[in-house]
């Protein structure tokens, strides 16, 4: 089994990076990507992990852009663990990570549900961890204003509901060129999600390599649709649970949704040669300097 596509701690997931490459390793899978949201600090505790178990691992992130003020994740694979060219860019997306939240929280006040977020986004922070929306629905839900997590998204988090702040940050199409510029292969995350065929046109001129066919919320037809999609615009293929934690609709789903085994062989393939293409280029610079 192979499944590019979990969170850790390091964002939203509620299992620790060794946790998840323990309950992955449990569950039959054998090749695993963590790909927390807009930080990479959970890789060097899962790749350990993973290497203590035999495991094939593959760094990874789970970018958000911002496209007409929707959400738009865009996957992202390396070999490095810590890409070249990442990381003030992912700072600046934890930051307005941490703005977006504590702007929730100061509207969650104003409707009678004050929580405390001030300890979680210091801690976060300081370890490079992400702020996200099920950080702010565990704080309702530790306060008691709500009773399980769907029901802090269901009365206040979810777009359109009282306590949501839309997001801000980079274009699609400006993460794909970044990604490629890091040495990474850029993927489009869950597009039966986010049902905007129409931005992969651009987004492959920019560079898209792959896009997410297999997810735990893509039927048979879904995954028809975009394995033509693939063929057609000559992208790789990912997939993955998209796993969170056992509090999380799709925690049936660990260790039975993935990629199959013969789609992994192209993707590593152009993570690999992107990779080289960034070392080559590094090199050719510090000769001429």
């Amino acid at each position: 089994m192979i499944d590019l596509h979990t969170h850790t701690t390091a964002s939203d997931g509620s299992l620790a990076p060794p946790e998840l490459v323990e309950r992955a390793h449990r569950l039959g899978i054998r090749t695993l990507s963590v790909t927390d949201h807009d930080t990479v600090a959970g890789i060097p505790a899962a790749a350990a992990e993973a290497a203590a178990r035999g495991m094939e691992f593959l760094p990874g992130i789970e970018i958000t852009a911002v496209h007409e003020q929707r959400d738009v994740h865009m996957l992202a694979y390396f070999l490095d663990p810590a890409p070249v060219g990442l990381a003030a860019f992912l700072d600046l997306q934890r930051l307005d990570r941490s703005r977006r939240a504590r702007e929730m929280a100061a509207r969650l006040a104003a409707l009678g549900a004050p929580i405390d977020l001030e300890g979680l986004i210091a801690g976060a922070e300081a370890g490079g961890r992400a702020v996200a929306r099920p950080s702010v629905a565990r704080a309702l839900l530790d306060a008691g204003h709500v009773t399980s997590l769907q029901q802090a998204f269901d009365r206040w988090l979810a777009d359109g509901r009282p306590a949501y702040v839309p997001r801000t940050g980079s274009s699609p199409v400006d993460v794909v060129r970044l990604v490629k510029r890091s040495g990474g292969v850029a993927g489009l995350a869950h597009p039966g999600l986010l049902r905007r065929d129409d931005l992969i046109p651009a987004l492959v001129e920019a560079g898209l390599g792959a896009i997410e066919v297999y997810h735990s919320d893509h039927d048979a037809g879904a995954q028809s649709r975009y394995l033509r999609l693939a063929g057609q615009h000559g992208l790789a293929v990912s997939g993955g649970s998209d796993f969170h934690g056992d509090d999380h609709p799709r925690a049936r789903c660990f260790g039975r949704v993935g990629l199959p085994r013969e789609r992994f062989a192209p993707l590593f393939q152009r993570v690999r040669a992107a990779h080289a293409a960034v070392r080559k280029q590094s090199m050719q610079s510090e000769v001429l300097q």
